[in-house]
């Protein structure tokens, strides 16, 4: 076990650091949303991305 980390600790050292670079992307889309942010400042009416709001 010790020779496979030993072989593969460059791989494992960028693999940890992607995770943890999207695990920061999605923490903050995720903290985003909770603070009622929208990705295109929350004009629905010119984006056409948007769902219709329900009145």
């Amino acid at each position: 076990m010790l020779t496979f980390l030993a072989a593969n600790a460059a791989t494992i050292c960028v693999g940890a650091v992607v995770a943890a670079v999207v695990a920061l992307i999605v923490r903050g889309m995720y903290r985003d949303h909770k603070a009622g942010k929208h990705a295109c400042g929350g004009n629905c009416g010119s984006c056409s991305g948007c769902r219709p709001q329900k009145k």
